[in-house]
């Protein structure tokens, strides 16, 4: 499969806790396929409060190096999409490599449906 007719896999994380920092999914590519980022983007489920979030796509050792969402306070059922995904040239998807969809914690309380779209080829 070439770079130009991936394979998009979209992960669908429902009412995700955005609130609280940590992993929200780790996932792995198919069997020797590296990945881009194509998307992240968020519907919040429950009011966030305080201050922003971050959903970050990376890996353990660099949470944000793929992309990054900033879900705002914001109210039940508001979308957010403008996600920061950074240069695939530089920046592909190891094969065979762990890559973490998390959040920063950054609002006091919140969820929301994420979805992030990987292209893997």
């Amino acid at each position: 499969m070439a770079y130009y007719n991936p394979t998009n896999q979209t992960y669908t994380l429902p009412d995700s806790s955005i609130s609280t920092a940590g992993a929200l999914l780790t996932v792995v590519g198919p069997a020797g396929k590296v990945g881009r980022l194509e998307s992240i983007s968020a519907v919040v489920t429950t009011n966030t409060t305080a201050a922003a979030s971050e959903v970050r796509v990376g890996t353990a050792a660099d949470a944000d190096v793929y992309g990054i969402l900033s879900v705002p306070i914001a109210t039940a059922g508001s979308a957010h999409n403008g996600a920061t995904i950074y240069d695939i040239d530089v920046n592909q998807m190891p094969a065979d490599t762990a890559v973490v969809i998390a959040s920063d914690g950054g609002s006091t309380a919140g969820a929301a449906d994420v979805t992030v779209t990987i292209a893997w080829y």
